[in-house]
């Protein structure tokens, strides 16, 4: 760690770290881009958009006898009305997946450098560019590139002393709707009550309520 605050010390030009972190973004979204023009399509994904169009064009309602509701409402909602404006198929929902990847990096970055500065959060973003096995799974047409931004949000907003009213209220709503999105982040809203209340005090209710609502 001390080597570490020693680099971040020397005396790069102040835009360094932000070019690092731009060509970082870069790469990640060419490598996104071509996963979602060549990998193999499976039943997964394609059953989220299928069923999410289904439902956001009336045929079916989540839950509805006849269709399975394997997953949480807005696991098939969001790509189901992305389709209903860009149109149905599985190019649309893969780049809308390359969308939330690169939103998720970015949200990343402002967590990162917010607590560690500006070096930590380029590493961070080169780490994900370096990294294509995360890149592709980020990259189909199902939930996880969906989760990845919401967490990296709600991490963004969330994280640090003296977070604004309006910060927490959002980031625990993106936790809260989380949970609609994929079941197993239930943990997600409890621990980052938790922490906000130690970190900001009374403060937390902004955040615990609209999660909870």
């Amino acid at each position: 760690m001390k080597q570490f605050n020693s680099f971040q010390k020397n005396t790069w030009p102040e835009w360094t770290a932000d070019v690092v972190t731009l060509f970082g973004l870069v790469v990640y979204f060419v490598q996104a881009l071509i996963f979602a023009h060549t990998t193999v399509s499976n039943l997964d994904e394609g059953g989220y958009l299928l069923k999410g169009f289904l439902f956001v064009s009336g045929k079916y309602q989540p839950f509805d006898p006849g269709i399975w509701t394997n997953k949480a409402p807005l696991a098939f909602l969001i790509p189901g009305f992305v389709q209903s404006l860009f149109g149905a198929g599985l190019r649309t929902g893969r780049y809308l997946a390359v969308f939330f990847g690169v939103m998720a990096v970015i949200g990343m970055w402002v967590a990162s450098r917010r607590l560690g500065g500006k070096w930590l959060a380029a590493g961070a973003v080169l780490t994900l560019a370096l990294s294509p096995t995360v890149i592709k799974m980020y990259s189909s047409g199902a939930t996880q590139s969906t989760i990845a931004c919401m967490l990296a949000w709600t991490l963004a907003l969330s994280l640090g002393e003296k977070r604004a009213t309006w910060q927490l209220a959002l980031g625990g709503l993106l936790a809260g709707l989380m949970i609609l999105v994929r079941q197993n982040m239930l943990p997600v809203l409890p621990l980052l009550t938790l922490y906000t209340f130690w970190q900001n005090g009374w403060k937390g209710f902004w955040l615990l309520l609209p999660g909870a609502a």
